[in-house]
């Protein structure tokens, strides 16, 4: 058995995929929180999804779209790089389906742990998860932790249930 094969090996490689919002915002936290126990590079990945729709985007709109996606990665990079300057954390920005594609990276970047915010809002499924983050846990060939928005446990917490 290889240490690739080990599921007790140590985390490596952590993948975030954001979009901006609190969620993502609160799996980024925990995120950082497993990296510095572990040592472990954080990937934040933004997935411009112009699949919903291809006849709404058109190749401004497109563009837009990525140098937004780019600026939020790259925001979120530094960010964290000025706060915890001894981990690595790198920023990427892909086209496509988001649960398609954050599995794509997953494989492409060796990724050992994905840690994803859960902001579903309607259907059974989207309740509990988000249908993204549905996906992931559902697809993913790795462990992946799901973090509640920060407003989601504060409303629970109010008996709001």
């Amino acid at each position: 058995m290889t240490e690739d094969d080990d599921p007790d090996a140590s985390i490596r490689s952590i993948l975030v995929p954001t979009d901006g919002s609190d969620a993502a915002d609160a799996a980024l936290e925990r995120a950082l929180q497993f990296a510095e126990l572990e040592g472990a590079t954080v990937h934040v990945l933004s997935v411009v999804d112009t699949t919903a729709n291809p006849m709404r985007f058109g190749v401004a709109e497109v563009a837009d779209l990525d140098r937004a996606r780019t600026e939020l990665v790259d925001g979120v990079v530094d960010a964290c790089g000025d706060r915890t300057p001894r981990l690595e954390v790198r920023g990427a920005v892909r086209r496509g389906r988001p649960a398609e594609t954050i599995l794509e990276y997953v494989e492409e970047q060796a990724i050992d742990l994905l840690v994803v915010g859960r902001t579903g809002r309607g259907g059974v499924a989207e309740a509990l998860l988000g249908s993204t983050a549905d996906r992931l846990v559902r697809q993913a060939a790795i462990p992946v932790v799901v973090v509640p928005d920060v407003g989601e446990t504060d409303d629970r917490s109010r008996g709001a249930e």
